[in-house]
């Protein structure tokens, strides 16, 4: 069989996922797979369930890394790869059955280095149904980029926004000849990172679908993405590819420009968001000790002209210069900003209470409720609508009643009942009062930073 594309699977300790996932690429619509399953040292029976999927598809490859690297997992997976295109799949998600047929068409239509998609993340409700939110590269004025080749330049400016390298597939050939790896740091976190500036520096054609294959998953506990020490991950890859010789010299104008203002994005959403977890301490270590590098670097970006204000919004770029300029400053003024951003959200949970919550209205208003009360761990009890075709059904897990079926669920679970509407909140509030609901048991007004 002529592999199309190869699918390196790195794993360690993932027997929850993994069977969700390989399921989801051996079934996918491209048969022409090779799909290279690199396990670190498993010890809770994830390589048993690989061999298990190895027996029965001889398209599937087992590798062991002694090594508990992402980087280096997906390296020996590079190199045993024998694909036209070689894509990644994390462990613990799953894709679309079309996912790599679709990517691998555009791929060869248009002679890509690369092509990629949008994706999904998504959340494990309380009812048990999972909650998929569509994670878009383009919006709004940059939506026609979408289905187009792509050249250099136009690569370039993306270096921040396109920061997932499962999102696509890769051609072999263009990754061995310009010798583009992953770096081999310990763990698993941002080593994405490293491999898509190389990608983006080289890249000459590339292309990205407006439809969603990938399904990343939310909420799992030893994700990256929530580390404490996020920000010296990102100073560990950047400074990596600063002392990548062929890498750093081969970056012209443009993609210098949109790599320093990728590292300055990195560092001010991490550094801030990690100062949020922290309660505005500056001086803890995990937030210090990388400050004065990632200071230097920036600084110098913006002294020889690579970094303007223009490439930035106003309030981001103010606070990058606030931040490089008094760390201790800046901590107050952040503090500040994230209460104050929070208060309407607080003073709402406030209201809410212990109680549990019916949610008035299926709409887009009153799904966006479910997922506001569902994250911040608030009981929600049923969705509850005036269109009698919804009655007796379900939304996300979640009972949809008459509103004649409120007042006894209302007291029986010491409920209080939100109204997700935008118009006619009013008229819906008499008739939940006329049916009998205390107005106590009823709240009208919903932040609209929640909705």
């Amino acid at each position: 069989m002529s592999v199309k594309v190869s699918v390196i699977i790195p794993s360690l300790n993932v027997a929850d996922y993994i069977n969700e996932c390989m399921d989801s690429v051996l079934n996918q619509s491209l048969y022409e797979l090779e799909i290279i399953c690199v396990d670190a040292g498993s010890t809770d029976g994830t390589r048993q369930i690989l061999e298990a999927y190895a027996r029965k598809d001889a398209r599937v490859v087992i590798l062991h890394s002694d090594v508990k690297s992402y980087g280096w997992q997906v390296n020996m997976g590079l190199e045993y790869a024998g694909g036209e295109y070689v894509a990644v799949l994390e462990s613990d998600d799953w894709i679309a059955e079309d996912m790599y047929r679709c990517l691998y068409e555009h791929a060869k239509r248009g002679c890509l280095d690369y092509v990629a998609a949008d994706f999904d993340s998504f959340y494990e409700l309380q009812s048990g149904c999972d909650y998929y939110v569509r994670q878009r590269i383009f919006w709004a004025q940059e939506q026609e980029w979408y289905g187009k080749v792509l050249n250099s330049e136009q690569i370039a400016t993306l270096r921040a926004s396109d920061y997932t390298l499962w999102r696509g597939i890769y051609e072999r050939n263009f990754l061995l000849h310009h010798h583009i790896r992953l770096h081999e740091s310990l763990g698993a976190a941002f080593q994405d990172m490293g491999f898509l500036q190389q990608v983006k520096t080289y890249a000459r054609r590339a292309m990205y679908i407006d439809k969603s294959f990938y399904r990343y998953r939310q909420g799992r506990g030893l994700a990256s993405s929530g580390s404490m020490e996020g920000l010296r991950y990102y100073e560990r890859e950047f400074h990596w590819l600063n002392h990548t010789e062929d890498f750093m010299s081969s970056l012209d104008e443009i993609h210098k420009k949109y790599y320093y203002f990728t590292m300055s994005i990195s560092f001010i959403t991490k550094y801030e968001q990690i100062l949020t977890w922290l309660k505005g301490d500056w001086q803890d270590s995990r937030l210090h000790d990388s400050y004065a590098w990632f200071k230097t670097q920036i600084g110098k970006a913006i002294q020889e002209g690579f970094l303007e204000e223009n490439m930035y919004g106003k309030e981001v770029w103010e606070s990058m210069k606030f931040l490089l300029a008094s760390p201790s400053e800046h901590a107050a003024y952040c503090i500040h900003k994230s209460r104050e951003k929070d208060q309407p959200a607080q003073r709402f949970l406030k209201q809410i209470g212990n109680r549990p919550v019916v949610i008035f209205g299926c709409g887009r208003r009153g799904e966006r409720l479910m997922f506001f009360c569902d994250r911040r761990d608030v009981p929600i009890v049923s969705f509850c609508d005036n269109n009698e075709a919804v009655h007796g059904g379900h939304k996300f897990g979640f009972s949809i009643l008459s509103p004649n079926e409120l007042k006894g669920i209302v007291n029986d679970k010491d409920a209080i009942v939100l109204l997700s509407m935008k118009d006619g909140t009013e008229q819906v509030y008499k008739q939940l009062t006329s049916l009998g609901i205390e107005t106590d048991r009823i709240l009208k007004e919903i932040p609209e930073g929640i909705l």
